[in-house]
């Protein structure tokens, strides 16, 4: 049995993160992963640069360590190209990352090994929470499907991702289709017509509210992905992955960028929780952060920016034992920020060819600036 004061669930960004911020604190901290380490993860791979900014505040010096030690590929401009090839450009202020999570999550992970006294262990699941008195109870599974050893703590911060078996086991969670998604990604080498500085973001009227990627990295390779609301997605009774192949060949732009590409992974599929319906976030004994709290931007899709920065309040919160004020920092730092993306989503949703006159109007600086100040 183990018995400590926090419990971290999940060595992602969100995980680390607040590993990272209870640094120097009088708390004995074990942080657990289910998968080890180097581990695949489903994920667009961008990671913007204000996630590793905010980290600078926990470790000064880990963005310029990243730059070194991490290969990665930046951007600095998306495109949202549609069917007729319109493209429409969105620059923004600092660069973000295209990165495999394998390589990413890695270096988090290394960094809370070495600059914090965080017990780690990987390859132990968690299988079940129950409460006993003060504490929380997990109990735990190793990979070969023997019983791992039960962990006692008083303070959970779960950041399983989704769906988090945290989420619904202590904080009551059940998904809602209306407000997440579903999205699967691969790998592909010799794209043809990649431009290594922009993300590309493919429209198509037949499969709105539904998109297609593809992000530049390292070398030739690109990651290729395409993500669906999950209501949408049952209501075209149709698989993700049958969806994501009838994307591919039915718009013109990414069916000429792929045909002489070379597909070098599965396709991978997972959750994209999004960020539309407030939920619990904290209670007794647990906070939620990132995916397990369903903090994905809207719009983006992103979520390892509000991974990192809800990790570091949870850790924050840890430290200080001001665990009350977590759901309110997230309030205001994480939720009321995305107001903006939820009410896009809400307008499009309800207006789909606004999309189309938003292309049109998008040829002029002026207009294009101010559509994506209100958005990001």
């Amino acid at each position: 049995m183990i018995v400590t004061d926090v419990v971290i669930v999940g060595a992602g960004p969100a995980g680390c993160s607040a590993a990272l911020a209870l640094k120097g604190s009088d708390k004995k901290v074990l942080l657990i992963d289910k998968a080890v380490f180097p581990r695949n993860k489903t994920c667009g791979d961008s990671v913007p640069a204000h996630a590793l900014l905010g980290l600078e505040n926990l470790v000064p010096g880990i963005y310029d360590d990243f730059l070194l030690k991490v290969k990665s590929a930046s951007f600095r401009s998306s495109a949202l190209i549609f069917p007729n090839a319109l493209r429409l450009f969105f620059k923004w202020p600092l660069p973000g990352y295209v990165v495999e999570r394998s390589a990413f999550d890695g270096f988090l992970l290394d960094n809370v090994r070495e600059s914090t006294d965080t017990q780690v262990i990987t390859g132990l699941r968690v299988v079940d929470y129950q409460r006993s008195e003060q504490q929380i109870i997990l109990t735990t599974q190793l990979p070969d499907g023997l019983p791992g050893d039960e962990i006692r703590t008083s303070l959970v911060i779960a950041a399983d991702g989704a769906p988090s078996l945290a989420a619904r086991k202590l904080a009551g969670t059940i998904p809602d289709p209306k407000v997440y998604g579903q999205a699967v990604r691969c790998y592909f080498d010799n794209v043809d017509a990649i431009d290594p500085g922009v993300e590309l973001v493919f429209y198509h009227p037949d499969f709105f509210p539904g998109y297609f990627w593809i992000f530049p990295m390292p070398g030739n390779r690109v990651n290729v992905g395409f993500g669906m609301p999950e209501n949408s997605r049952r209501k075209m009774k149709t698989s993700i992955v049958e969806l994501f192949h009838k994307f591919r060949n039915q718009h013109p732009v990414v069916r000429e960028m792929l045909k002489n590409a070379v597909q070098v992974s599965d396709l991978r599929g997972g959750m994209v929780p999004f960020a539309r319906k407030r939920q619990i976030w904290s209670g007794p004994g647990f906070m939620l952060t990132g995916d397990s709290a369903s903090l994905v931007d809207p719009v983006s899709g992103d979520g390892i920016m509000q991974a990192v920065r809800s990790g570091m309040l949870a850790g924050i919160a840890a430290k200080t034992g001001q665990h009350n004020l977590y759901d309110q920092q997230i309030e205001k730092y994480l939720w009321k920020r995305m107001r903006p993306q939820r009410r896009t989503i809400r307008l499009m949703n309800g207006l789909p060819q606004l999309i189309t006159i938003a292309a049109w109007l998008g040829r002029f600086d002026w207009l294009r600036n101010r559509f994506q100040r209100w958005i990001w």
